[in-house]
């Protein structure tokens, strides 16, 4: 029998699409642009959200299986190609659509759905084991690849494709955990923080101790700690109560359903124009994002139903998650 829908995730993905969102602003921040971080965070924790609701699905054929995650994702590509291209003067070929339309992130959660169909087929009941193989492999792949000092783990490199991973296997672990996960602010939150500190600590020596290089690979470990009690805190009842608020839970639900959109649009949106409304232009900015994330939703669902031969349902086109 599939869980009932875990409002936890709706909140995650809200957070996640600010905290991505707010790492993508150097140029609205100017001076400040130190703050425009938490990127890999973000990250991280779309990249759970994305392995705990897969685990709770059904699973059946394959290609049917994968067919469904086409068809979750590609209408939203599609139409950002089209869009792009009317509005931003961005004019893609087919095939570069096909595998970058989406940034790197939508090319690599396509090949970790292979990998997890995988996982779930042969070792449902041994996640955790999936889990250690993983982390495995990125070791090796680290080794191997014997990054340079200065080397972002984190950046643009191939190399987030393996250890990014690990997040959603540890969603996976915990969507299908017969836990109920509670959130204690005196002690849950103060893991939190300090996994938040430690992350960001690491990366700092990193980056400027040469013999402490290594440190970035080991970041990895306070980030799945990040990940694991940020959805821990997303089921707390302060939050629980924002989600059930009429306003706020509209906002969270609103924002937190395009998450993907809202990826895909922002980078022709930043402008320096509004930097003299500091800090102002920042929430403005993300406004105009949202409205436009929302339109381009908008158009790939007039997009994927135009390819059904039931009739136009508008509202469904409309409605606002």
């Amino acid at each position: 029998m599939q869980k009932q829908r875990d409002i936890s995730i709706d909140i995650l993905k809200f957070v996640a699409a600010v905290v991505i969102t707010n790492s993508h602003m150097e140029l609205l921040y100017g001076d400040y642009s130190a703050l425009a971080t938490g990127g890999a965070i973000g990250d991280v924790l779309f990249f759970f959200a994305s392995g705990f609701t897969l685990f709770l699905g059904r699973m059946g054929r394959f290609d049917n299986w994968y067919k469904r995650r086409i068809n979750r994702i590609y209408p939203t590509v599609f139409a950002w190609a089209a869009l792009a291209a009317a509005c931003f003067g961005l004019h893609n070929d087919m095939i570069y659509t096909l595998i970058h339309g989406g940034g790197w992130f939508v090319t690599c959660i396509m090949i970790y759905y292979v990998v997890l169909y995988v996982v779930r087929w042969l070792m449902m009941g041994h996640l955790k084991l999936a889990f250690l193989l993983a982390a495995g492999v990125v070791i090796v792949w680290y080794v191997v690849m014997a990054p340079p000092f200065g080397f972002n783990i984190y950046g643009a490199t191939y190399f987030k494709w393996g250890h990014y991973f690990l997040f959603m296997l540890l969603g996976a672990m915990m969507g299908v955990s017969k836990r109920t996960w509670h959130f204690s602010f005196a002690k849950d939150g103060m893991k939190l923080l300090g996994c938040i500190v430690t992350y960001y600590g690491m990366l700092i020596v990193a980056r400027r101790v040469e013999l402490l290089q290594h440190l970035e690979l080991a970041s990895l470990v306070p980030l799945l700690g990040v990940a694991y009690y940020m959805y821990k805190l997303c089921n707390s009842v302060p939050m629980k109560r924002l989600y059930y608020n009429r306003y706020t839970g509209a906002v969270i639900r609103f924002v937190g359903g395009l998450c993907l959109e809202i990826y895909l649009v922002q980078s022709v949106l930043f402008t320096t124009r509004m930097n003299h409304l500091f800090p102002l232009n920042l929430l403005i900015m993300f406004l105009i994002i949202v409205a436009v994330a929302y339109v381009l939703r908008c158009l790939a669902r007039v997009f994927q139903q135009t390819f059904r031969t039931e009739d136009y349902q508008w509202r469904e086109v409309f409605k606002p998650w």
